[in-house]
């Protein structure tokens, strides 16, 4: 991705309106495209394929969404994205205020802001018309009749899953998914999408000889995924090993892991250990907090791990006040952050394994690996007291079974060090490194 800032790029294709299948969201993935140097593929479904009853909907574009009022026109559906229901069905006619009512949402806790309505995109059997606007406008409309005038279409076409795929040493991969399909917000979830782009960048770059293929997903919630997984060969669904989905991750508030299914995986203990590096992180279990496509990767038949990081809650959520206001480009670069410690980790891992026996003088110069742990004469006792504890139990844990990261969480201690101290380890040829 061309240098500037991650905003930047959320700004560039946020406020669009981002359907399943519309040419706002195919537009929005060229653009975000245009910043990628890897490897791009298309997966494409058909209007109407279907599977467990999952259904790819029509092509849906708004021409016109207007109420008017003696004439004057009260409300334009189309200003803004969020502006007629998702799906809107095509109505022209008079109604009462009381009927206009029973067609438009509001989101309640938040009176001057626009809610995002998506029901529809989920059950494309299901339609209907309908506005969303500020609870605000709506509680100052007059009694009287309004005309309603929306022009949809539904039209046979594509769903568009677009793939970024990084290559590695290995066909063993990593996917990393987040979603493009909601209209005019940015947090959720332009910001996952752009701070994914950015991190295969950053792995390219970093990592020329790298272990894992990554993958990035730009998907549609929930059925984009369900799509992607089933028309993957057994071969390369069998290559999948782990998965992770970035969501919600601009805004302030501070980074959340919601742990897999089974929450104990290698990928879990990857990303918590990778969290000990930043400050104020939450953890959770799966599905405490916004769920996403981690029920699909995790079906039955699939089970691929997907640990979800997001900087959920936040006040805005699935209305227009999130927009480009609440977005901070220091909380994108933290969430870029984690995640490059989360693939310092992958890519870095290995098993060590004992080459001597017996104990090790590690003060001795030839080796000077010995961690102090302090002394009473000069007031340093139980300095280091993590690292000196863990230099008198390593020697039994070195197995060749046993990664860096087990070591790692086993002791509390950071990766990186861990990494590094094992290094020199090998180097003094105390022990062997398995990749």
């Amino acid at each position: 991705m061309k240098k500037q800032p991650l905003s930047d790029l959320i700004s560039k294709v946020y406020l669009s309106r981002r359907a399943f299948v519309t040419n706002a969201l195919k537009n929005a993935i060229d653009i975000l495209a245009d910043h990628s140097t890897v490897q791009i593929e298309d997966h494409l479904f058909s209007s109407d394929s279907e599977f467990n009853g999952w259904v790819v909907p029509k092509k849906w574009e708004v021409q016109k969404a207007k109420i008017l009022f003696k004439n004057k026109l009260v409300y334009d559906g189309t200003a803004h994205p969020l502006g007629v229901i998702t799906h809107c069905a095509p109505f022209q006619g008079n109604v009462s205020l009381e009927e206009l009512k029973k067609h438009v949402f509001v989101a309640s806790s938040r009176p001057n802001a626009i809610p995002f309505h998506f029901r529809f995109m989920y059950r494309p059997w299901e339609s209907d018309w309908g506005f969303c606007m500020p609870k605000s406008l709506l509680d100052s409309l007059e009694n009287g009749e309004y005309r309603v005038d929306i022009e949809t279409t539904f039209t046979p076409d594509k769903m568009i899953v677009r793939e970024f795929i990084l290559e590695g040493e290995s066909s063993e991969s990593i996917v990393f998914a987040a979603h493009i399909d909601h209209a005019g917000q940015a947090n959720d979830d332009v910001a996952g999408c752009v701070v994914g782009l950015q991190l295969l960048e950053e792995i390219k770059a970093k990592y020329p000889k790298r272990k894992y293929t990554y993958h990035l997903i730009l998907t549609q919630e929930i059925v984009g995924s369900v799509f992607y997984l089933q028309g993957l060969s057994k071969k390369k669904l069998k290559q999948i090993k782990f998965s992770m989905f970035l969501e919600m991750l601009g805004n302030d508030n501070t980074l959340n892991l919601q742990k897999s299914l089974k929450g104990d995986t290698y990928i879990d203990k990857v990303s918590q250990l990778a969290l000990q590096n930043f400050p104020n992180t939450r953890t959770c279990g799966f599905r405490e907090s916004a769920g996403n496509d981690e029920i699909v990767f995790e079906a039955p038949g699939y089970e691929i791990p997907m640990p979800s990081l997001s900087r959920w809650p936040y006040d805005e959520y699935h209305t227009s006040d999130d927009n480009m206001e609440i977005i901070s480009e220091d909380k994108l670069q933290e969430s870029l952050d984690y995640l490059m410690d989360v693939v310092q980790i992958l890519e870095n891992d290995c098993m060590p394994q004992r080459l001597f026996t017996g104990l090790v003088s590690l003060a001795n110069p030839k080796y000077d690996l010995y961690i102090d742990p302090g002394q009473i004469i000069n007031n340093t006792l139980g300095q280091n007291s993590k690292k000196a504890s863990f230099q008198y139990k390593m020697p039994n844990y070195l197995d060749g079974v046993r990664r860096i990261s087990d070591l790692a969480t086993e002791f509390g201690l950071d990766f990186k060090w861990l990494h590094s101290y094992f290094q020199k380890m090998q180097a003094k040829k105390l022990v062997k490194l398995i990749k």
